[in-house]
């Protein structure tokens, strides 16, 4: 009922003059059993999304949302506002334009490792590589150059990210408390927290690039644990023990971020490349579970190669390698920074190119870093008619842990799935 309700909101939304499409969804994934009570290892449920846009004159306004409901888990039970913004052309050659509302942002150029594409904050709950995201509130002013477009960005909000609850498989089993903001070493009381950045995006002949600054709160990074704490014959220790272990608090940090990504094609081999130095601002130590931290001044960058090797009968496959790395920090540091701290992918998309849009995606991640951390991918994907679609696919974690403390991929080892996906589109 909660589902059919968010759907037919959302369908009166989209009045008779509005262009737009939707899809709707009957979403399962299967995981190896864990031995658990406290977990689920069967989900399904269903999902939607619906796309919009109206266009009067020199005015544009869009609409982009989706919704899910879990049957079994109802802490995955959302909606999320992707796209609700209007924007106006202006000037004599309608060179300048201003957006307002929630936008989606996408800042990346790699398959699975994206540095720079920081902007929206991300449902935790979903596909590590590819994290769905929340729309951003941003006032935004642009400006046309002859080959591309330099941006100003107002972000008044900090958009709290989702994390998974108890009961998911992709969670830590804790749900952490409300997060937190921290601004000059103080707490901030509120999510309304000014935020700016500023962007060129080029095109010359044959290169994309895009270089940006931002001073924003970042949203990917968090220190969880707590701010609470005593020190005792030099053990540091939290004064609410049992909120510490049960629900810590995420902290995230204002911070100055330079960055930028680049593409530029050679014949049939792309090359890419995406980075980004983080300077944390009003830095304030947290206790967390491995012990007491400070957010880290680091470098984090992906490059990536892809060549596509098209065959007589039609069919195109493309191989992808692309390699990530966080700089300035120490191996454990990194660890702790991201799950992909210093890892290595190798990936193939075989595309049909026939009527049914069959195609079969296989990859590999695995640390340069760390023993024996592994990420394992395929999946498979083909319309059934012009409105049905199938997508189905098999995800394997194979991290042990090998300390106390689970970093990185260990958390979610043997989390190994079978995931099954029936879409409609209208």
């Amino acid at each position: 009922m909660k589902f059919l309700f968010i759907t037919l909101l959302i369908s009166r939304f989209v009045s008779a003059e509005v262009t737009g499409q939707g899809e709707v969804a009957f979403e399962s994934r299967f995981f190896d059993n864990d031995g658990s009570d406290r977990t689920q290892d069967i989900g399904y449920g269903m999902f939607s999304r619906v796309e919009a846009s109206y266009k009067e004159g020199v005015s544009n306004h869009s609409l982009r949302a989706f919704a899910r409901v879990d049957k079994k888990d109802n802490g995955r039970d959302l909606f999320v506002v992707e796209d609700l913004n209007a924007s106006w052309y202006l000037g004599e050659n309608e060179q300048y334009s201003v957006l307002f509302g929630y936008k989606l942002f996408n800042w990346t150029a790699t398959e699975a490792f994206h540095p720079a594409d920081v902007i929206n904050s991300r449902n935790l709950d979903s596909d590590l590589e590819r994290l769905e995201k929340k729309g951003e509130l941003t006032a935004e002013f642009d400006f046309l150059l002859d080959d591309g477009t330099i941006s100003f960005y107002y972000f008044p909000r900090f958009e709290e990210p989702i994390y998974p609850s108890s009961k998911s498989r992709l969670g830590a089993s804790i749900v952490p408390d409300d997060p937190e903001v921290i601004d000059s070493g103080n707490i901030e009381g509120s999510n309304w927290i000014p935020q700016f950045g500023v962007r060129l995006a080029q095109t010359h002949e044959g290169t994309d690039f895009s270089l940006h600054a931002l001073y924003h709160v970042d949203r990917n990074k968090p220190l969880i644990g707590t701010k609470d704490y005593f020190v005792l014959a030099g053990n540091v220790l939290p004064n609410n023990s049992s909120k510490f272990t049960s629900s810590p608090t995420p902290y995230y940090f204002k911070v100055f971020q330079l960055g930028g990504t680049f593409q530029k094609s050679f014949e049939s081999i792309l090359i890419k490349f995406e980075g980004a130095h983080r300077a944390y601002q009003g830095k304030t130590p947290i206790l967390t579970f491995n012990g007491l931290r400070n957010p880290s001044d680091h470098t984090e960058a992906a490059i990536s190669s892809e060549y596509t090797f098209n065959w007589e009968g039609g069919f195109d496959t493309t191989f992808i390698a692309e390699a990530t790395s966080i700089f300035g920090v120490d191996k454990e540091e990194r660890a702790e920074l991201s799950v992909f701290q210093r890892d290595f992918l190798f990936a193939i998309r075989h595309v049909f190119n026939d009527v049914m849009g069959k195609e079969i995606f296989l990859s590999l991640v695995s640390d340069m870093e760390r023993d024996n951390e592994r990420f394992y991918n395929f999946s498979y994907s083909q319309r059934l008619t012009d409105t049905w679609k199938i997508k189905t696919g098999i995800r394997v974690y194979d991290a042990p842990q090998k300390e106390s403390i689970a970093k990185g991929l260990e958390v979610l080892d043997n989390d190994n799935s079978i995931n099954f996906t029936l879409s409609r589109f209208f």
